[in-house]
Formats: C-alpha cells, structure tokens, sequence
C-alpha cells in the first residue's frame, strides 16, 4: 500500500513519540509499504517562536516570522530521520522548499499553487522513507511561507493527491465525533463522514481536521483517515469519504469561537465607494464568514460581516478611519451540519423552538443545503451545544 502518514504536534512532542514512530515506520516497509509522513512542530514549539519574535518587536515582520516557524518543523523531520535512519531504516528529511512545495505569497496564510514530488518521487524509488516538513513551502522567489493554521494536513493531502496514495491523518483524537466530547461528553465517534459534511464541520469550527485539506481530499479522491497516532487498526478511527444520502439528518454540530459582527452603517451603495472596502478586505487575504446588506429608507447600504476576532480587528486597524463600523465581539457561531438536511423538513424550526425553551437568543441565522449556522452569545454556549446534542441524538 502506498501511504501518507501526518502526525500533529501532541504526537511528535517528545522523544519517546519521535522513536515509536520510527519503529512504526520500519514496521510498515517491513509489511511492503511505500510511505511519507508529514510531521508538525513538537509540541508547543510553534507558540514558543511566536512569543520569541515578540519578544523582540511587537510587529514583527511576516516574511521574517514564517521563516522562524518554519524551523518546528525542521527540528522535527530531522529527528524523525535521524532515528529511524539509526534503527537501519533508510529515511531522508525534506524541507517543505525541499519536497518542491511553490506557495502564493501571502506569508502566514499561503496558499500552495504546486508541488514538484520529482525529488520525493526519487527518494521513493530507491525505497526510502521520506518525511517532509508539514505547514510550510516557497515562493518563485524562495522565500518561506507557511499555511496557516492546521497547514500540516494540508501538506499531507496535497502530497497524497499528487503521488495518488492514501492519506492517514493521525493525532491525539481518536477520530471524528459529532460534537466535541469537551462540550458534550455523550457526543459519539463517527466510523465515516463524507467529505461535503467534513468541509463544512472543519469550516464551522470543528478543529481536528483543517478545510483545505479536505477540500483537496474531496477535489482528487484521496481516502482520508483520522484516528489516534499509531494506531494500527484502522477501523477505531473515521474515514472521510464520499457517502450516499443516508436518513439521519444530522451528522455533527461545529463550534466557532471568538466570532465577531461588524457593522459598516450609511455606506453610500456606490459600486466603487463599496468595491474599494472589499478590496481592502481582500488585500488583508481574509475571507469573510457572511455578509449581509439591507438599504435604508435613504437608499444608503448598510453591511453586516462576520468573522473571526482576530480579523474583526484587522479590518477595524485599516478601515475605522474611514468607514463608519461598529465592532461586536463576544459570539460564537453554532452549526448543525449534514447531508439529510435538504430532505428533511422542519430541522430549522426545531432548532428555534430549542433554543428558545433554553432562552437562548441568536442574532445571524444561514443555512445552505447541509448546514444551519445560528451566531449566539458566547455565554451561551455550553447550554445550546447539550440542549442541540440531546434533542437530535448526537
């Protein structure tokens, strides 16, 4: 079998991780396997260097900083090859520039435009282990750039999709569950998931799996596994797959935090008045969660955006001093996610009524064909997760 294994930071966060994984992996070519594994930075490295660069300025330079995160995941490959190279089992680390990673160049949030897997390809046949740096790639220039969060699952799908192996995406969970077991410990592991409902579960906060990787997953067919790191028994863990319309119509509820409202008032619904704030947005590289426009009785537009916090306060750095905008943190956004929820009738209503028999109030309410997303306060989390869990069995 051909395989991409991605191990997280919690699973190569200390020596003893790093040499059991390499004897899994001289177990594995033992057994005739043909393998990559992507690794994260150890631990908490990621954070340490992020705290390290702030250390020294309170702004530190994006292309600077990519190339210091860059290093967790350096640290981490070497080790892993430097111990399985000591058991005999023929390894070679690669840097993300290494393994032919060419990204955009929007550092912290690069996007990869490709991959030349000449060189891993080569490693491969001369019957190596390869392992290649998670979360990080080059521009045409050579500069390093990183993914973003959860960039190492992406790393691992993208190097699947090219090479036309399966991909094993293993971590400190066991697998996918319908909600979070820390908010509802009744929640229960799912044995599969369709890659439609995996999207928007990772998209609407579910954090153990990142979007683009399923969506790329999704795009060339990879099968995907998530289980506990290890583990052997591929039937404990959830596979992401294409899935026929099945009678439950609901498979999860995802949780986003730190949600933030927006709200530009009295903007004059002028094309380019209108076009010149979403091009600011659109320089920052971030992509709004909602927008919604009504005009008043003057014909002026009015915008509602939702989105995360952290860029609620980047658009409020670049646009407060010349737009009109009202800034509202404190929210979560709640979605009940499926495939049976454009066949089923009523989903929508009952979430109402549940919500306000537990005196939840919500302000923003989407849905498309498999999902319904309610903005809530944050207090009010915990009570509308148990009360949504219970009532549709999850």
């Amino acid at each position: 079998m051909n395989i991409v294994e991605k191990y997280g930071g919690t699973s190569v966060g200390t020596i003893e991780q790093i040499q059991a994984i390499a004897l899994h992996a001289k177990h594995m070519k033992e057994q005739g396997h043909n393998l990559v594994i992507v690794a994260s930075a150890m631990g908490k490295t990621t954070n340490k260097l992020i705290e390290l660069a702030h250390s020294v300025t309170s702004n530190p330079n994006k292309r600077e900083l990519d190339s210091l995160l860059s290093t967790g995941e350096q640290q981490t490959i070497t080790l892993l090859a430097i111990a399985m190279n000591s058991i005999g089992l023929d390894t070679i680390s690669l840097t993300g520039y290494q393994a032919g990673f060419l990204t955009s160049k929007h550092h912290s949030r690069a996007l990869i435009k490709d991959i030349d897997t000449t060189t891993i390809q080569a490693h491969l046949d001369q019957g190596k282990v390869v392992v290649v740096a998670g979360f990080q790639g080059a521009t045409e220039y050579g500069d390093i750039t990183t993914l973003g969060r959860g960039g190492s699952d992406t790393t691992a799908v993208a190097i699947a999709a090219k090479l036309g192996y399966q991909c094993h995406i293993f971590t400190d969970v066991d697998g996918v569950y319908t909600i979070d077991p820390r908010l509802y410990t009744r929640a229960k592991k799912l044995k599969s998931i369709s890659y439609e409902e995996m999207m928007q579960m990772a998209c609407l906060g579910a954090g153990v799996l990142e979007t683009r990787s399923v969506e790329l997953a999704s795009k060339y067919n990879v099968p995907l596994f998530l289980g506990k790191a290890l583990e052997t028994d591929l039937k404990k863990g959830t596979w992401i797959m294409h899935k026929e319309l099945e009678d439950m119509p609901i498979t999860g509820l995802s949780v986003k935090d730190d949600y933030a409202i927006m709200r530009f008032m009295h903007l004059p619904n002028d094309g380019v008045y209108l076009g010149k704030l979403f091009k600011m947005i659109s320089d920052l590289n971030i992509n709004l969660d909602t927008i919604s426009q009504q005009l008043d009785d003057e014909g002026l537009a009015n915008f509602t955006l939702y989105c995360s916090e952290e860029q609620s306060n980047q658009i409020m750095e670049h646009a407060s001093k010349e737009y009109p905008v009202h800034q509202m943190l404190g929210y979560i956004k709640l979605s009940l996610v499926g495939l049976g929820i454009s066949t089923h009738s009523g989903i929508a209503s009952k979430v109402l009524n549940i919500l306000s028999e537990n005196g939840i109030k919500y302000y923003m309410i989407t849905s498309s064909e498999i999902s319904i997303s309610l903005t809530i306060e944050k207090k009010d989390k915990v009570k509308a997760v148990q009360a949504l869990g219970k009532a549709f069995d999850l």
